[in-house]
């Protein structure tokens, strides 16, 4: 049936994504790419087509990807035309055998395929056949998709600049499934942000497997730095950030740009893993303990108010109590402010699946609750001290528990919780600091609302140390990153 001058009427789509934020980029990119044919909804119930998009990188998050899609078949069975896709990292990995395993699915696509999805929603009404599309190919390169509204934070956005990687890490399954390193073209990442400075966005996070090796391969011969200084030049009035860096690929380049660009953020997500150098090189890393502690140190020489964030992997094979100990005494010398901490758990076809000297999963457990506490004291240690201070805070939305209560976010990457009204999210305000909690913090509005034009870079903190360096928590559980 046709709508009143000859288009098709909207049918309705729900995505569902689990994993990182790359996932999350990959499943605005479909509602872009679907958003003249579909409306998003917010249940499955309603949906016309169904889309998972899916991590491979912990365990926990496959398990759950059988358990829903096959919660789904009923809903098919019940529902005539209902049409269930899975895409993303465990549809790579997993290609043909998700339709073995699942036979009501209808397509599978891995996220280099992602593009392609109007023209597999095509193939499939045509003849009625599963579709699939798990191909990596060497001369990859990401299209430039206009952005559209659908699903987009009001306020925040992630803005895809590489896709891959080359790393090679032993534990890790990414250059497998989203293929070997390709960057964009900088200037397709510049229109790109415009529409989404266009739409009232104000907090940009650029993505990437290693950010810091953006333009080795695509992207014009422009190196991650220059990246940065365009994009400040661009955009001055927005917050910048990125995510992820491989420590070994940070530049003093890099490093000084949280110096001298006001747009860039004094916050760093720098996983380092494990402290120990037998770890380190077993996970092949590229770098000692003693070289991202020197990269520390010159962060916070150049940005003395920097925030740091990490990831580390606990019961790596082979990983001795000596071993934890280093990665215990890294962590209590950098003080970050929030680390995200995971049990090893072997992914297929990589090279640590293979490794024989596993550690018991007791022992992991009793590892990973160690890390925790130990990085939940240092955490609240780091939140008490920005009690009392006046702090920049971007108000995101109202509070999803609270109608009465905003939530912000601090440029270092705290997220305040503080009264006010809904008509000043989107806004810059001059917040203090009365409270300091496990996860946020507590923040009350200066006298009088600030003019978003007059809108200061604070850059005094109290997070100086003299040592060597989708809420905000000390710690987390999962399994690896």
């Amino acid at each position: 049936m046709l709508q009143a001058g000859g288009r098709r009427p909207r049918g309705r789509c729900h995505i569902i994504t689990f994993g990182c934020q790359m996932n999350e980029y990959d499943s605005l990119t479909m509602a872009s790419l679907l958003e003249e044919s579909y409306v998003l909804t917010e249940t499955p119930e309603d949906a016309d087509l169904i889309i998972v998009n899916t991590c491979s990188i912990r365990e926990k998050a496959e398990h759950k990807l059988y358990s829903l899609v096959g919660r789904f078949k009923r809903l098919k069975e019940n529902r005539q035309g209902l049409k269930i896709a899975v895409c993303g990292c465990v549809a790579q990995q997993e290609g043909d055998r998700l339709f073995k395993r699942m036979p009501h699915i209808d397509l599978v696509f891995g996220p280099q395929g992602l593009y392609r999805l109007p023209e597999m929603l095509e193939q499939l009404e045509a003849d009625g056949r599963p579709v699939l599309c798990a191909e990596l190919r060497e001369d990859f390169s990401i299209p430039n998709i206009p952005r559209g509204r659908a699903g987009l934070d009001p306020v925040r956005a992630y803005v895809t600049i590489m896709q891959g990687c080359d790393n090679f890490c032993t534990y890790c399954i990414v250059p497998y499934v989203r293929g070997r390193e390709v960057s964009r073209p900088a200037e397709h990442i510049v229109e790109e942000i415009g529409q989404l400075v266009d739409m009232g966005i104000k907090d940009v996070t650029l993505l990437g497997q290693n950010v810091n090796s953006y333009g080795r391969k695509g992207g014009g011969g422009m190196g991650f730095a220059d990246l940065l200084r365009l994009i400040d030049r661009q955009f001055p009035g927005i917050r910048l950030r990125f995510t992820t860096s491989h420590p070994r690929d940070l530049s003093r380049d890099v490093m000084e740009c949280f110096d001298s660009l006001d747009t860039l953020c004094e916050h760093l997500h720098l996983p380092v893993q494990a402290g120990s150098d037998r770890i380190l090189k077993r996970m092949n890393r590229h770098y000692s303990r003693q070289e991202y502690l020197e990269k520390v140190r010159l962060l916070r020489e150049i940005r003395p108010d920097m925030v740091l964030t990490t990831d580390l992997i606990v019961g790596f094979p082979g990983e001795s109590s000596e071993d934890f100990r280093q990665t215990l005494t890294l962590v209590d010398r950098v003080r970050f402010a929030q680390a995200f901490a995971f049990k090893y758990s072997p992914r297929p076809g990589t090279a640590a699946a293979r490794f024989k000297d596993v550690v018991p999963e007791d022992e992991k457990g009793r590892r990973l609750s160690a890390l925790i506490a130990l990085q939940e004291r240092i955490g609240l240690e780091c939140y008490r001290e920005l009690e009392g201070t006046i702090q920049e805070v971007l108000i995101e939305r109202v509070h999803p528990s609270d109608p009465g209560m905003l939530q912000g976010r601090t440029r270092g990457n705290h997220v305040v919780n503080l009264e006010g009204h809904e008509g000043l999210v989107g806004t810059y305000q001059d917040v203090e600091i009365f409270q300091a909690c496990n996860h946020s913090l507590k923040g009350r509005l200066q006298a009088g609302d600030r003019d978003d034009n007059e809108r200061g870079m604070q850059k005094e903190s109290p997070f100086l140390r003299g040592s060597d360096h989708e809420d905000h928590t000390d710690a987390r559980t999962c399994d690896n990153p």
